[in-house]
């Protein structure tokens, strides 16, 4: 039995938290510590298969299997975030994932394509469940005001990852061999455990788990989450963002087609780390500074049509300085949507069920993205012209956006958190 002076020793806890390091610091480090070993993994072992097999195919799959199960797991994944202590879920699930890059050393060493397959599917959905428990952290860790400028933060740590880690796979692999690749991300996966660690309970932890749980920190009902329980003005948002992964979710793949026609396959690598470097940018100057998250979402639509004309408007005459302008362009455009949207599912989502709405989210755009990936460049060969088809989507995007965001964009709707 609990006594009231347990209780009270307990609720004070989080009144002790050191400040913004107990609040959201400590997290940024072990998120961006995962990140950065995710990234470095991502290209690297995909370039091994290639390597081993020869085969576009069996690289594609290894594509594949890390985004199909971040679909599948969503609602397992968002029910175990709200449902269990999210510190907790957050620091064990990469304790797991560290587990399975162990794992996935082995089957390397084997080439057993059919095991590799399998563990990177694994630590996907693993990951499922560890990115919406980070989210749901910082939910009930910040105040209001605290949202905007943190999460840009959080951002800025993800477009550094997205920038770097595959330059760093890619030179690991190619250099030392893919397994110093791999135990770079063993090593980012226990970092990041061990950070998650030392996070002491906030109080909104306290105050959720304690009064629904009989000592084992698991809540005792989950009320369903339905779409039209969630506020309006999010529900715009997040259309308009999944417009944004369904029309252009595969501006990269129709963007390799075009620089492999003209200045060459290797301007693909610069181009996606000019798309990390524009969304720290974009993260910086729009998402940490503006006050009107629904103007940045479809400034980032704007942006991101205007790269994609760019592609028309560059033809067979693309020069390096082009890659570097589309580039930063369409990686600001991508966090202004993202980081933008995020800030506005923060700030008007219930703590309650923010781990199954964020996992719903994260489902959601990888399903998109996928269908982006494979129709938008079908249909770019169909025509024989990918350059004119990702203008159009461009310009698809920006009309749903706008059509989405009018009321609030022309000011007809008082609007705080979008």
């Amino acid at each position: 039995m609990v006594t009231d002076s347990s209780t009270v020793s307990t609720a004070e806890a989080p009144e002790r938290m050191a400040g913004p390091w107990q609040a959201w610091r400590i997290l940024l480090l072990a998120n961006a510590c995962s990140l950065i070993g995710n990234y470095v993994q991502n290209l690297a072992l995909p370039l091994w298969v290639l390597s081993v097999t020869g085969s576009y195919t069996a690289t594609g799959i290894a594509f594949a299997v890390g985004t199909l199960p971040v679909v599948f797991c969503a609602p397992v994944a968002g029910r175990i975030v709200d449902r269990w202590n999210r510190r907790w879920v957050f620091v064990v699930c990469e304790l797991v994932c560290a587990l399975l890059v162990i794992a996935l050393v082995f089957a390397v060493r084997a080439e057993n394509l059919t095991a590799v397959y399998l563990l990177v599917g694994l630590l996907k959905a693993v990951g499922s469940v560890s990115v919406p428990a980070a989210q749901a952290l910082l939910k009930e860790r910040l105040d209001p005001e605290a949202i905007r400028p943190v999460i840009a933060l959080f951002e800025i740590a993800f477009g550094t990852a997205l920038s770097l880690g595959p330059l760093i796979g890619a030179a690991l692999s190619a250099g030392l061999g893919i397994e110093v690749a791999l135990w770079v991300n063993l090593g980012s996966f226990v970092v990041a455990g061990l950070l998650g660690t030392l996070l002491r309970p906030s109080r909104a932890e306290v105050s959720r788990t304690a009064p629904s749980t009989s000592g084992d920190g698991i809540s005792s009902r989950l009320e369903p989450v339905r779409w039209r329980s969630i506020d309006a003005r999010l529900r715009r948002v997040a259309v308009a963002e999944a417009s944004y992964f369904l029309f252009l979710g595969s501006e990269v793949v129709v963007a390799l087609a075009v620089f492999e026609e003209s200045i060459g396959i290797a301007a693909a690598a610069v181009y996606q780390t000019l798309s990390g470097l524009g969304w720290i940018a974009g993260s910086y100057i729009f998402v940490r500074r503006s006050t009107r998250p629904a103007w940045t979402v479809w400034l980032g639509a704007a942006l991101s049509a205007v790269a994609a004309a760019m592609l028309v408007l560059n033809g067979h005459g693309w020069s390096w300085v082009a890659v570097v302008v589309v580039g930063l362009l369409g990686g600001a455009g991508n966090v202004m949507i993202a980081g933008a949207a995020t800030v506005v599912y923060q700030t008007l989502t219930d703590n309650a069920v923010i781990g199954r709405v964020f996992a719903f989210r994260r489902a959601v755009l990888n399903l998109l993205m996928t269908v982006s990936y494979v129709t938008v460049p079908l249909i770019a060969d169909i025509t024989h012209h990918p350059v004119l088809i990702l203008m159009l989507a461009g310009a698809t995007n920006l009309v749903i956006t706008t059509s989405l965001l009018a009321r609030t964009l022309l000011g007809r709707t008082r609007d705080d958190g979008a």
